[in-house]
């Protein structure tokens, strides 16, 4: 059924332009994505089993085998949480501005502008780390396989770095463009990476010429971090979080698919279902089809060594490995549109210096093309710092996932403060009973998981397992009090909501429970019940 068309000024509307436009914002970028394309650019970004297929060596030396599967567990949970109370807010108030944008809906009105600003900061730099940490696996792992074939070659990390603003350089130059063909490229990604995991968890099993004991997968204990046992489950449990990591990335296209109010949540809740059943199987796999842990804990590039141990053969080894890095740099592509989205979209609420210049959309691409370069400048001037410092680069990796859970749970605990009320009618409703469960469970997780990330892997620490995370969001924060207090406190006011008759929230639905209402005046918007 085609949506109902309403008459504004002039201009015919869809319900879904209505709902954007009665939330502060035009209709900029064409919808061109679809429920499927929109599945799988969130799935080509969090990828769980590629994502943990990094990051399991943490766990791996937090408790050995039962770290490395009860962590992923827990994290699996966890996340799932987050992402279902993320997917309500998503259907209350689809936006591309994501968590920012729901934290200034569902905030006190004398503290709607901060709360946002903060929020959208946070979030605009988490994506931007999670982007350049893609990158430099990329980077790192191309320079690792060439070394395996050339045992004279010596990289150094400014020759890493050269690849990482290559690989950055081609992914910006697709996005700006190509953006037309976004959306067809997402799908092939998502398939390539469906079959990857498929093959890779056979290929390990059958080939693999012993298993290991059940016991040493799901029970042996073996922490060499030298923290108690548990907290050096919880700190691995918070680098098992890195497979969810831009859960977040369908909310940043909303405006670019029809009907955002129920498929943003369906994608959502669909790649956390993905993510585990995906990722939990192949954690059970290579650790059955592996016979030297320690050997895995130790290889600068660890899923490299399980596949060689799995199949015995370094050139399965390495055409796997490949494979993953192909994935990873589809995941890059989709990085870097979401980054790009998101700053264009915080820019347009003139939430950046210079935002009308990043909130520009280029008429005949129709793409946010300054704000994805302003991303990919930021980005490649990153990855300075991983000559600098590789240890100060690797804590912006636990930066994100901090970051990324932090903000999706921000909006969250306005709505637990709050009540309900504030919400909304919407297609994706958690309900009295699971919805504060949600919001109250993200608010203590995350929370807890704010001082986790800070711990470093090791408790003798030394110059290269000390843990920036703190420092660095410290300074981030610092960074943002002196945006918002040298002039943002009085340019930014967050969307400017509209009220509009008659128009739905969630398109199909009857008539409106809750109505938006402008208070363009007082740079406020306020929630009212009728």
């Amino acid at each position: 059924m085609d949506p109902e068309r309403h008459e504004r000024e002039g201009v015919e509307r869809t319900a879904d332009e209505g709902q954007l436009q009665a939330q502060g914002h035009e209709t900029d970028l064409p919808r061109a994505f679809s429920f499927f394309s929109t599945l799988a650019l969130a799935f080509s970004i969090t990828n769980t089993w590629i994502g943990y297929s990094e990051t399991f060596v943490t766990p791996l030396l937090a408790g050995s085998g039962k770290a490395v599967f009860w962590c992923l567990v827990l994290a699996c949970i966890a996340c799932t949480i987050i992402a279902a109370g993320l997917a309500e807010l998503a259907s209350a108030f689809p936006s591309s501005g994501g968590q920012y944008h729901y934290a200034f809906m569902v905030a006190p009105k004398a503290y709607r502008a901060p709360i946002a600003f903060v929020t959208g900061w946070l979030s605009c730099l988490g994506w931007l780390f999670t982007t350049a940490s893609t990158g430099v696996f990329c980077s790192q792992a191309s320079v690792s396989l060439a070394a395996l074939y050339h045992p004279a070659y010596v990289w150094t990390q400014w020759q890493v770095w050269c690849i990482y603003a290559l690989i950055m350089i081609i992914a910006c130059a697709i996005i700006c463009l190509l953006p037309a063909w976004i959306p067809r490229a997402e799908q092939c990604f998502l398939g390539i990476s469906i079959l990857g995991f498929l093959v890779s968890l056979i290929t390990d099993l059958v080939a693999s010429p012993t298993k290991q004991p059940a016991k040493v997968v799901f029970s042996d204990w073996n922490n060499t971090t030298g923290w108690p046992d548990g907290l050096a489950f919880l700190v691995a449990t918070g680098q098992a979080m890195y497979g969810f990591l831009g859960l977040d990335a369908a909310t940043h296209i909303a405006e670019e698919l029809p009907d955002p109010g129920r498929d943003v949540p369906r994608v959502l809740m669909l790649i956390m279902i993905m993510g585990s059943a995906t990722t939990i199987p192949w954690a059970i796999a290579f650790m059955f089809s592996t016979n030297d842990l320690g050997s895995v804990a130790s290889s600068f590039l660890p899923i490299w060594e399980v596949y060689h141990q799995a199949t015995k053969s370094q050139s399965a080894a390495t055409f796997f490995a490949v494979w993953i890095v192909f994935i990873y740099f589809g995941a890059l592509v989709s990085c870097f549109l979401t980054s790009g989205r998101l700053l264009w979209a915080f820019s347009r609420d003139g939430g950046l210096p210079y935002s009308k210049t990043f909130a520009f959309i280029h008429s005949s691409l129709r793409a946010p093309v300054n704000a994805t370069l302003l991303a990919s400048i930021f980005i490649v001037l990153l990855g300075l710092l991983n000559i600098a410092s590789t240890t100060a680069f690797n804590s912006i990796v636990s930066l994100a996932i901090l970051a990324s859970n932090a903000t999706s749970t921000i909006p969250q605990t306005m709505v637990l403060l709050r009540g309900r009320s504030v919400l909304p009618p919407r297609s994706f409703n958690l309900g009295t009973i699971v919805g504060p469960f949600a919001n109250g469970f993200s608010t203590v997780y995350v929370a807890l998981y704010i001082v986790v990330f800070c711990i470093p892997v090791y408790r003798d620490v030394t110059s290269s397992s000390m843990n920036y995370v703190s420092a660095v969001l410290v300074g981030i924060l610092i960074l943002v009090a002196i945006l918002w207090f040298s002039g943002k406190s009085r340019t930014f006011s967050g969307p400017q909501v509209d009220f509009v008759h008659g128009i739905d929230p969630v398109a199909g639905q009857g008539p409106l429970d809750n109505v938006l209402v402008c208070e363009a005046s007082k740079e406020t918007a306020v929630l009212k019940t009728e």
